[in-house]
């Protein structure tokens, strides 16, 4: 009986740990922290997003306010 139930949360685990990966399947957009000048002339990790279909990158200040939209 012991060996089931380990057996079932390995299969509930693994199933939870696959969805995110079918989900980007989805949505080829990649996004992630790159270091970048755009929003500091001296340098800094800056959040940005491309999508590969679309072709543009997507980028935004560390506190969210500015924006930018390359195309």
């Amino acid at each position: 009986m012991r060996r089931l139930v380990s057996a079932f949360a390995v299969a509930i685990v693994l199933l939870l740990l696959a969805l995110p990966a079918a989900a980007q399947d989805d949505d080829p957009q990649v996004c992630d922290w790159y270091w970048d000048y755009k929003f500091n002339s001296s340098g800094a990790w800056e959040y940005w997003c491309w999508h590969p279909q679309l072709g543009w990158w997507y980028s935004e200040s560390e506190d969210g306010k500015r924006k930018s939209v390359s195309r």
